[in-house]
């Protein structure tokens, strides 16, 4: 057989497994998280961690995690591993991500000796902890998110460990449907165990292990390969989580991304160190965030080994929130993980301007509304609202629908698996209109959906990000309309936290709605250079208003809808008169307030700006994605804003460059 040909077989066919046991999955799961919202990942490992194959349909906040987990399962158990074990584990400190997400390892044995791994991770529904559902915004340490397990044992050479799984079981809520996800794990590793061995029978067990070690190589070559055609350079980029749940400053993640040749290294030092609200995560994420968007942005279409990940290396801090230890909770491990990928994707528009690409909702979007069985025990439904994509050159965002760092995550339960399960009717599901981030090309908008609460004794938790500080556009392109999770009361706006997009176990009435709104995706490019026609139809299906579009746009609509071509013209030309372009005056020392940055705006250039003293805003310079801080007013006038040394280069600006200063607001003007 050609060696070409006989490796594409070994590739499609490990392909095949993967996609058998996501099938297998979705059809035999308990959990509408799984089987409706597709949390979950299925992935062949190598003897020694590495990943030999995952779908593309898989979760990619599980890419790095999984091989991570299975070599801390490896190095506990060296030298005992056994035909008949199986392996869960769930703890982040060790590669994991966050508690809900389970992994069970199934060892695949050839000759007598181990051969590969079979792995499942999938979100269990509830895990023990405070709140239903295990998420919430306001906890203080991991044992309020439930139950940790690190690398263990539930099945020595095929005897099941009763004690062990009955101690799980009796610390989480709903244990028939925790009970069941873990049979359907249970049975997909066993039913990949007997594919594996087909494969080997097929192919000769030498052959196909040299075979995976020949395809993780041309993928290492293909990726080097790509990172070699770009510039080399340092990179710099920043961002922020608005806020931990409990303490009032935000979190910062400072990025210098480093191509050298054919390797890109990223050094994430600076960063803020761990907290004890749940926006952190464990040593898994920041490499799993590097290695995704680096891919992503160079290498796409190729399917995912380990191989495409060995020229990238990572600098994450121990002790940062992007690689906390004991006692930090990290069940906001996803909204600090899409951070990272926003902070990397700002610096990836740096060295590709052409890939360029507006910023995402920032997270999970967790909402967990829980209550009383009649006939005891808890219900809880979990929400996972999408929100609107970024936009690229040429290429508006899409609407209320998963982004490309979530793979096949799916955007929203449906209404009638909601009704059928629980006592909660959704009364409104629909565009949010004007929530998405304006530009030549738009981003995306978010969505708006209603769920009212039927009877007594409900709670919500809620764990989100950008409520606060919103997707960012790129090349110009503005952002968008941040989250917002409140609750309606007789018709009046409640809000469930002092602390938006943070929710602790918030008591809930008969007849309270829970309003969900989700950001839209940043724009990319010049608003005032959109076509007016796709404008007018973004206007004639409801997406924005005929205000939005005149005072966002400039494009100005007749009686029939269509634009007016010298009215649009003029309030263009107004529109862009009235834009403040200011020179970046390099300060002697950085400017921060703790983890903020800070810009000197004289007091006349605030007042025309309508900044107020610590608030937010950005600017516009070459670099893709704009530079955000925080205004400090000073005495004066003029057209300048002081800057510290690093802002310069993260703008890819110079002393005295004209740059476009923006306020910075959680939802857009009109």
């Amino acid at each position: 057989m050609n060696e070409l040909v006989r490796l594409e077989l070994i590739r499609e066919s490990l392909i095949a497994v993967v996609n058998e046991m996501r099938a297998n999955i979705i059809h035999s799961s308990y959990a509408a998280i799984i089987y409706e919202g597709h949390d979950f990942s299925c992935a062949l490992m190598s003897a020694d961690g590495r990943q030999v194959a995952q779908g593309l349909a898989d979760h990619p906040i599980h890419i790095f995690a999984v091989p991570y987990s299975t070599r801390e399962v490896v190095r506990a158990f060296e030298g005992d591993i056994n035909e008949g074990d199986l392996f869960l584990h769930n703890d982040p400190y060790s590669g994991g991500t966050h508690l809900n997400d389970v992994l069970l390892l199934h060892p695949v044995f050839h000759d007598g000796k181990l051969a590969m791994f079979a792995a499942i991770r999938c979100h269990w529904n509830d895990v023990g902890g405070m709140t239903p559902g295990s998420l919430s915004g306001r906890v203080k340490e991991i044992c309020q998110e439930g139950i940790r397990i690190p690398p263990t044992r539930i099945c020595h050479r095929g005897r099941m460990d009763g004690g062990v799984l009955g101690l799980l079981w009796s610390n989480m809520r709903g244990p028939e449907e925790r009970i069941g996800d873990f049979n359907a794990m249970l049975g997909t590793g066993r039913k990949a165990a007997e594919h594996l061995g087909r494969l080997f029978a097929r192919f000769g067990g030498g052959a196909l292990l040299d075979g995976i070690e020949e395809l993780m190589a041309r993928s290492e070559r293909q990726m080097r390969a790509r990172i070699a055609e770009c510039p080399d350079g340092d990179y710099f980029a920043e961002g922020y989580i608005e806020s931990d749940g409990s303490n009032p400053d935000p979190l910062v993640v400072r990025l210098k991304l480093t191509v050298a040749g054919d390797a890109i290294a990223a050094d994430f030092t600076g960063t803020s160190v761990q907290t004890n609200g749940p926006t952190n995560c464990g040593p898994a994420m920041a490499f799993n965030a590097v290695g995704t968007i680096v891919k992503a942005f160079l290498d796409p279409r190729t399917p995912i080994n380990h191989g495409s990940f060995d020229p990238i290396s990572v600098i994450a801090p121990e002790r940062s929130f992007i690689n906390a230890r004991e006692n930090a909770p990290c069940g906001g491990m996803a909204e600090v993980k899409f951070l990272i990928d926003s902070v990397v994707a700002a610096a990836m528009g740096q060295v590709v301007p052409e890939m360029s690409v507006g910023d995402l909702k920032g997270g999970a979007n967790h909402v967990h509304i829980a209550g009383p069985r009649p006939g005891g025990g808890s219900w809880i439904h979990y929400e996972w609202p999408a929100g609107g994509t970024g936009a690229s050159h040429g290429v508006d965002g899409s609407n209320a629908v998963r982004s490309y760092n979530e793979g096949d995550f799916n955007s929203i339960q449906s209404a009638e698996t909601v009704e059928a399960q629980y006592p909660l009717r959704v009364e409104r599901c629909e565009i949010r209109q004007g929530s998405c981030g304006d530009g030549a090309y738009r981003g995306g908008f978010g969505l708006r959906r209603d769920i009212r609460i039927l009877k007594d004794g409900a709670t919500l938790s809620v764990l989100s990000e950008k409520n606060a500080i919103p997707p960012y556009g790129v090349a110009g392109g503005a952002a968008s309309a941040a989250n917002r999770f409140t609750v309606i009361r007789a018709g009046e706006t409640v809000e469930p936290s002092d602390v938006p997009g943070k929710v602790s176990g918030f008591p809930l009435r008969p007849g309270d709605i829970v309003r969900e709104e989700t950001a839209g995706g940043g724009g990319h490019g010049d608003a005032l250079r959109r076509d007016p026609a796709r404008v007018a139809a973004d206007v004639r299906r409801g997406y924005l208003s005929a205000e939005q579009a005149a005072e966002r746009y400039g494009v100005v609509l007749g009686g029939d809808g269509a634009p007016h071509v010298m009215d649009t013209a003029a309030k263009r030309a107004s529109l862009e008169a009235a834009r403040l372009r200011v020179a970046v005056n390099p300060g002697n020392e950085e400017l921060f307030d703790g983890p903020r940055r800070c810009f000197l705006l004289p007091r006349g250039l605030a007042q025309r700006l309508g900044a107020a003293e610590g608030g937010l805003v950005e600017l516009c310079g070459p670099a893709a994605a704009p530079l955000r801080g925080w205004a400090r007013i000073g005495d004066g006038d003029g057209d300048a804003v002081t800057v510290g040394p690093s802002a310069l280069r993260i703008l890819g600006a110079g002393a005295g460059d004209v740059v476009q200063l923006r306020r910075v607001a959680a939802s857009p003007p009109v």
